[in-house]
């Protein structure tokens, strides 16, 4: 007679276990992967940690997936699943959960919690680097292998574009090297700046180098319109400072160009002579690029690059004094 009752509750559990619903069993899932301690990994920016507990990705899991019958999921994904392939489609809704719970895609290789998605990711990005040395039929594969020819691929790719993937992210990370140093040389010059009271670092000096190469960033943007690593943020972070985008010598060259196109417009030349009373600054200025002039034809060092030589003799500058007044005289004789 207690064989009989043991048997009759043995078979009474199990029909309570078929029968029972599926947010029961998820729950049951939910609260076993709650106990379970998650890593953190370091974030794309290098500056924060991206720390998920695992009560956090567990009622992010729960709130996914309850308040709808499983069969009303699988028919959400179905269609997704006929145009990507069912074994896309089922990681592409991985890779959108793992997106929830860290805010980006930047799945780790060796992800733990989910190993085959570490593994999905970094396939996509071989089959992306395959793709653009011109094997197209990496992304067209399904999970047999069998080629799919109906432009699977380029839905994929789309698929995954929409969800923020990164297809390089050896991209990220120097990008967040970079972004490291930057700021922290931009420390060093916010220190330079409270205990100075300016920006003039001098440039025999690492910090006084990094802002040479600032202000040669910021010419090369506003010049020619180049995609500089000196971002409007940077900028803005640099005029806080009152970061000067000029140094001395390029304020004293821009003036005195100014004075020789006025002296221009008056005399209809550029000739400004060695004892011109009006302007005896411009009169020596001029002088000196000359002579800067002459050391650089022979081959010496000289402050004037090629970008000066050129703007002088678009306004029409004589490099020789002497040489024009003896033509100028031969002419009119």
């Amino acid at each position: 007679m207690a064989f009989l009752l043991s048997v009759a509750i043995a078979v009474d559990t199990c029909h309570a276990l078929l029968t029972s619903p599926l947010r029961e069993i998820r729950a049951h899932h939910v609260q076993t992967a709650a106990s379970r301690p998650i890593k953190t990994w370091p974030s794309p920016r290098g500056s924060l940690l991206f720390s998920t507990t695992a009560t956090a990705a567990a009622s992010t899991l729960e709130d996914a997936t309850s308040g709808c019958d499983h069969e009303k999921f699988v028919a959400k994904n179905s269609g997704r699943a006929k145009e990507l392939g069912a074994a896309f489609a089922q990681k592409l809704s991985e890779l959108e959960e793992y997106k929830r719970v860290h805010g980006h895609c930047l799945v780790p290789k060796r992800y733990e919690r989910n190993p085959s998605l570490g593994n999905w990711v970094n396939k996509q990005r071989q089959n992306h680097r395959k793709l653009l040395r011109g094997g197209s039929e990496h992304l067209t594969l399904d999970s047999t292998g069998a080629r799919n020819s109906n432009g699977t691929g380029q839905k994929r790719m789309s698929a995954l574009n929409k969800i923020g993937f990164v297809w390089d992210a050896s991209a990220i990370r120097r990008s967040t090297r970079n972004d490291a140093a930057w700021q922290k040389m931009y420390q060093d010059l916010s220190r330079f700046h409270a205990a100075n009271g300016h920006c003039r670092v001098p440039s025999s000096s690492p910090l006084g180098q990094w802002t040479v190469r600032q202000r040669f960033l910021y010419r090369q943007d506003c010049s020619d319109g180049s995609n500089t690593s000196l971002t409007p943020e940077r900028i803005e972070l640099l005029n806080a400072l009152d970061f000067p985008w000029t140094t001395r010598s390029e304020r004293l060259w821009e003036e005195r160009m100014y004075e020789l196109r006025e002296f221009k417009k008056i005399h209809g030349h550029c000739m400004v002579s060695m004892t011109y009373a009006a302007n005896p600054q411009l009169s020596a200025w001029v002088a000196t690029q000359r002579k800067n002039y002459n050391r650089r034809r022979a081959g010496k060092s000289s402050p004037l690059s090629m970008r000066r030589i050129e703007e002088l003799e678009a306004m029409g500058f004589v490099w020789s004094y002497w040489d024009h007044n003896f033509m100028s005289n031969r002419a009119d004789a």
